[in-house]
């Protein structure tokens, strides 16, 4: 069964090139190409230019969308969708990345290997060596590729905060990324869910299912055989209900239910109405007229209108409302050492004492604020930091409260000690 292709659009290097420095005006949304290669010299296969965009006269979201495009495609396939987030705050990439033989066609046929996929999978998107049916090195890949192109985009345009997306030079924060994808790309986006803590996985059209074994892959059946490190909720999909590339009702009924995804709503019939879908994390279309019932859910190709603007474009700002989680608080506990431990004694000295809070909403950024004093603070993930206390004695009950103050600025509620 093949799951993840779609024709390549003809654009030459030599247009993408030219693009490139093709800008709109500052205070606008401007999307333009960046070459791999000028991004990094070892990079050395699929050339076709990233496409990026930034929409400054909104707020931003201080979140990166990465998109993975389908089997041959490459960025430029997807430019209505990048606008359209961008416009919606997001700074926004396409990426052009080694995707020439679909995942399905590698590990399907008459293979019954449920590892296959995520082994080819994996080598693509970080360059370590795990099967002989594809060969992608650690600069062709595409991790490789996003920490370059970001590298490059901050170089390049120091007053949009590109780097906020890198823990260092050679690290991204994937708490700050939101991974979709088309196809063979949106399985891509699936397994980074699998593997890295994402602010968001939507898939359009995706699924890894092998035939003989009649099952998903392993990484979509299994998730305890990864790290599972994205939770349910996380986890977006969307897809034509007359797809030629995947079985809709395999999709439905095995693959999303993989995901975790029938907890936050059955699937909903985008057609005729409007957001927000019952607020279902399944989306799906019957809608007449797609060149492409695969493609016409993402690809700039398929794309069906209505009054001059893409039917689904309410759809794809669905998929990506609130994913910002609001900055709460909703406990916290006092850790001696790093055991958590009771209240400490009113007049003890705060010296020997840290403060772990829970919430939601932190980022690498975030500080957490003892009677409005910034603490030295550890973010453990995008639910819990950890703290010093600021030097004196500990405060009678209830005298004293703990904030966090986020990246951006934003202030959590109270919680008193």
């Amino acid at each position: 069964m093949r799951s993840d292709g779609f024709g390549r659009h003809a654009v030459s290097l030599a247009v993408i090139l030219v693009a490139a420095f093709a800008q709109a005006a500052y205070g606008q949304r401007q999307s333009f190409f960046v070459a791999p290669h000028d991004t990094d010299p070892e990079i050395t296969t699929n050339l076709s230019g990233h496409y990026v965009s930034i929409d400054r006269s909104v707020p931003q979201k201080n979140q990166l969308f990465v998109f993975f495009p389908g089997t041959h495609g490459i960025a430029a396939n997807y430019e209505i969708l990048n606008n359209t987030v961008a416009e919606m705050g997001f700074h926004a990439i396409n990426l052009t990345y080694p995707n020439d033989t679909a995942v399905n066609s590698l590990c399907g046929g008459m293979s019954s290997d449920l590892d296959c996929y995520a082994n080819v999978r994996l080598e693509i998107l970080d360059g370590t060596d795990r099967t002989p049916l594809v060969s992608v090195n650690r600069a062709n890949s595409a991790e490789n590729r996003i920490i370059k192109l970001l590298i490059y985009l901050r170089n390049h345009f120091p007053n949009d905060n590109w780097g906020q997306f890198l823990i260092d030079d050679s690290t991204l924060d994937w708490s700050k990324i939101i991974v979709s994808g088309h196809s063979q790309g949106g399985g891509h986006a699936g397994i980074l869910g699998r593997y890295h803590s994402v602010a968001r996985v939507v898939m359009f059209a995706a699924m890894d299912y092998n035939g003989p074994a009649h099952s998903p892959a392993n990484w979509i059946a299994h998730p305890e055989m990864t790290p599972n490190a994205s939770s349910a909720d996380k986890f977006w999909g969307f897809s034509h209900m007359r797809d030629e590339a995947i079985n809709f009702n395999l999709l439905t009924t095995t693959i999303w239910p993989a995901y975790g995804m029938p907890p936050f709503g059955t699937v909903v019939n985008v057609d005729g109405i409007s957001p927000p879908y019952s607020n279902t994390h399944s989306l799906t279309s019957n809608l007449d007229g797609c060149p492409s019932f695969h493609g016409c859910v993402a690809v700039d190709s398929g794309i069906v209108y209505q009054n001059g603007v893409p039917v689904y474009k309410p759809v794809w700002q669905y998929l990506l409302s609130n994913t910002v989680s609001p900055l709460s608080l909703s406990s916290m506990q006092f850790l001696r050492a790093t055991q958590p431990v009771g209240r400490p004694p009113v007049g003890i000295s705060t010296k020997y004492y840290r403060i772990q809070v829970v919430g939601n909403g932190f980022d690498s950024g975030s500080r957490v604020l003892v009677n409005g004093i910034e603490t030295e603070t550890t973010f453990v993930s995008s639910s819990e930091l950890q703290a010093s206390l600021p030097a004196g004695k500990v405060g009678r009950v209830g005298a004293s409260t703990v904030q966090v103050r986020g990246q951006s600025g934003a202030v959590s509620n109270s919680l008193t000690f």
